[in-house]
């Protein structure tokens, strides 16, 4: 078998080669077939787009030993669009007497999603077989049945799965229900009772987070009850959410107990408790004492921890563990001059994620004290680059033009963030910061990061007279290569009048290239167009507006 093309230009080394052969080799042991499909589900990123690599695997399913049809299902598996292609072979195996090819085909056409989704039907017969004692077997069938998305007709047999004896297979059944369409919310009340039980909890809070706003109303309270004083970092994220999407009437009725859960002996259910009255804002100025104590709070919850490093998931975000970021930011959603000094105290925290937070906090506060933005402003030589774009951000909110000198040095920043969020503060100055057009248009040519070449091309229409020279830079940013700049690129020669409207004819191309350019590239162009067309009409000279213009803004007329 050769597996020389296809591979993303990554050679394959002859082990892997001599591995692979024993797919297609009449004299392999079955035990080399093993191997072999093995190494293709370990590879499968690399080897996806293999040609003929899924047929020689599919091949396999019709193996008569069970160890390597269940190995062969896999592998398709994880090959992706390519493996979806042999849905169809991998379905048909779900009628093999072995419990461990029906669990490898069930999970397999799960991973095809979409793809599979005319097999949604086999799944539910599966799950509801009465003669089936396997609980993994069931619980696969159901969660598969939601990755494959099913339809309305089997929102029933989902909905009965959550009285099954097995807390598991109720927990999958809570979590389908919310892929199956809107009739998910009549069983809101059935869902919401799984969050009294360790076993399903989890899955009962992120089904209720699933569902639209307003279906969790009434279970407000079990959620903070019971989801948000969980010790389990994804449960209470779930129960976070739910409560973010709520009336703020609602979760205002449950202050009580969040105040409780503020003396929690867990410090990430402290941490979250205190993260909901963010949602309140200024109406939980009554709890901002209470929340104010988490500001000399310096525990952590470090349970997230041990599968982050295992590359099981993302890093906690700081307001979720640390009960002191989370309660600098409810002070800043909550106003409280009360506590403005303490806020501002943790600016020199020896914490970076504490001062972090202390800026994004400091957002929601008049900040127009000149001491105050000095402090901000030396946080931008933060060893840390989340904080020096953080104070970017926070200069730029608060109009700091005294700042700008400053701010244009972090234009060469080593990190993309910082420079981003440095040029967006500079264009919000507008004139005030004109004399640095220069190093914005610089940065627009030349920074690797498409986000802040973006960036930079919205800054330079917004520095006025003194941005405009440079709209022949803006308009090499029209064949860029990433659709947000080119985006960015046609609106910011929309708004530079007359320099801008020397590039008519290029965004006319651009409105009609179907090819290389996505819908919003096009939109855009055609935004700028119009807005050219606005502004020529104001133009004291005689310069004609170019037919181009004029189409556009008709077209904009008759819709």
């Amino acid at each position: 078998m050769s597996v020389q093309a296809g591979t993303g230009g990554i050679p394959l080394d002859s082990n892997t080669n001599d591995t692979l052969s024993a797919l297609t080799r009449k004299d392999a042991h079955f035990e080399e077939i093993l191997v072999a499909l093995r190494l293709v589900s370990s590879k499968a990123e690399l080897l996806g787009n293999h040609q003929g690599l899924a047929e020689v695997v599919s091949r396999h399913l019709a193996s008569n030993k069970p160890e390597v049809v269940a190995a062969a299902a896999h592998s398709l598996g994880g090959l992706g669009e390519v493996g979806g292609r042999y849905a169809d072979h991998v379905a048909a195996v779900i009628r093999w007497p072995n419990a461990s090819v029906r669990l490898a085909a069930v999970e397999t056409l799960g991973r095809f999603g979409q793809a599979a989704s005319r097999h949604a039907g086999k799944l539910v017969k599966v799950a509801s077989d009465p003669k089936l004692q396997d609980d993994q077997l069931k619980v696969a069938a159901v969660a598969a049945l939601g990755k494959v998305g099913g339809d309305i007709t089997q929102v029933p047999s989902v909905a009965s799965f959550l009285s099954d004896k097995s807390p598991y297979v109720q927990g999958a059944a809570c979590l389908t229900l919310t892929s199956l369409g809107p009739f998910a919310e009549e069983h809101a009340q059935s869902i919401a009772e799984k969050l009294h039980q360790d076993e399903t909890r989890l899955a009962a809070a992120t089904a209720l987070a699933k569902l639209p706003a307003g279906s969790a109303k009434p279970f407000v309270k079990d959620v903070v009850s019971k989801a948000l004083s969980d010790v389990d970092p994804e449960t209470r994220q779930a129960a976070v959410e739910v409560l973010s999407k709520a009336e703020v009437h609602v979760v205002a009725e449950c202050s009580g107990l969040l105040i409780e859960l503020l003396q929690h002996d867990h410090p990430g259910v402290r941490a979250c408790a205190a993260l909901c009255f963010c949602h309140l804002g200024e109406k939980a100025l009554e709890a901002a004492g209470e929340i104010a104590k988490l500001l000399d709070d310096s525990e952590e919850d470090l349970a997230w921890l041990p599968l982050h490093l295992g590359g099981a998931r993302g890093r906690e975000p700081p307001e979720r563990r640390k009960p002191r970021c989370a309660a600098v930011l409810a002070l800043g959603a909550m106003r409280s001059e009360e506590h403005a000094g303490a806020v501002q105290e943790l600016l020199d925290d020896g914490d970076w994620e504490v001062r972090s937070c202390t800026l994004e906090a400091l957002a929601g506060y008049s900040t127009s004290d000149a001491e105050l933005i000095e402090r901000i402003a030396a946080l931008l030589d933060d060893d840390t680059y989340a904080v020096r774009a953080k104070a970017c951000f926070l200069l730029g909110k608060v109009n700091a033009t005294n700042q700008a000198d400053r701010l244009s040095e972090m234009l060469t920043d080593k990190s993309q963030a910082v420079r981003r969020e440095a040029v967006i503060a500079l264009g919000k100055f507008g004139e005030a910061a004109a004399t640095y057009a220069y190093e914005v248009a610089c940065l627009l040519l030349s920074d690797p990061s498409g986000r802040v070449r973006s960036a930079a091309a919205r800054a330079l229409a917004r520095l006025g007279e003194s941005g405009r020279p440079y709209a022949s830079a803006v308009a090499l940013q029209l064949t860029d290569v990433d659709p947000e700049t080119r985006s960015e690129a046609c609106l910011s020669l929309g708004q530079m009048g007359p320099y801008g409207l020397a590039f008519a004819e290029e965004l006319e191309k651009v409105m009609q290239d179907y090819l290389v350019h996505p819908p919003e590239v096009k939109a855009a162009a055609k935004q700028a167009l119009v807005l050219l067309g606005r502004l020529q009409e104001a133009v004291e000279d005689e310069k004609p507006v170019p037919s181009v213009v004029k189409a556009a803004m008709a077209t904009q007329v008759k819709g």
